[in-house]
């Protein structure tokens, strides 16, 4: 009997509300999997994230560069085709970019720094330990420089491709690593034009939230945003 109560209420049920059910569970599969994807290729970037400021240097970001040439810089081999994808498209847009920076040495950032230094001396006005600390500021001290990853670049100074970059450099992996306001979190003076790849999930997940890489790696990674590598 309890069989047969249960045969007419199944049949009750209107063929409209089977297939509402079954588009609500074909979203919920879509969306499961567009999850699982982002999660997957999140792990795969996750090196692309090392953290690198005056206060977690190049040695202790466990990041072993590998460097090519794309136009007229070296960057690594592993953001070569997502720059030369936002290359291409900007332009498209009708922009002109230039690299005007990639991979530094550790003996090439040591030079650009004390170059710097001397710079500022020359003006007269600072002290040595001044000079120091505004050329650290400016372009990083020997170890705690982005370049030396070689996931960094930096764009000739145009203001209207600064605008476009900010709008669309995470489409391709890539943020705006010292936007204003963010000095006392970067340890580095603000920077329109120096762009750094964190692989396409990160980038979009750090645009969306507005973060600097370290607020990001804080929030995902813990309090000392110390990431392990393999």
């Amino acid at each position: 009997m309890r069989s047969e109560e249960a045969t007419a209420r199944r049949k009750k049920i209107k063929p409209w509300v089977l297939i509402v059910l079954a588009v609500l569970a074909a979203l919920l599969l879509l969306l499961l999997g567009f999850r699982l994807r982002g999660w997957l290729q999140q792990g795969q970037e996750k090196g692309l994230i090392a953290l690198v400021n005056p206060w977690n240097g190049v040695l202790n970001s466990g990041f072993t560069p590998r460097p090519v040439e794309l136009e007229g810089v070296q960057v690594d081999k592993r953001m070569r085709k997502p720059l030369q994808r936002l290359l291409q498209e900007a332009r498209q847009a009708g922009f002109s970019p230039v690299l005007t920076a990639g991979y530094r040495s550790a003996e090439e950032q040591q030079a650009l720094f004390d170059e710097t230094v001397r710079g500022l001396l020359a003006d007269g006005d600072l002290s040595e330990n001044e000079a120091m600390a505004l050329a650290a500021m400016r372009v990083g001290s020997p170890g705690s420089s982005e370049h030396e990853l070689g996931l960094a670049v930096d764009f000739q100074e145009d203001e209207a491709l600064f605008a476009w970059l900010k709008d669309n450099a995470w489409r391709f992996g890539f943020i705006l690593r010292y936007p204003v306001g963010s000095e006392s979190l970067t340890g580095r003076d603000a920077d329109p034009g120096h762009y750094r790849y964190v692989g396409e999930a990160a980038a979009e997940q750090i645009h969306a939230m507005d973060a600097t890489l370290e607020e990001y790696l804080s929030l995902f990674y813990g309090d000392s945003a110390q990431v392990i590598f393999e």
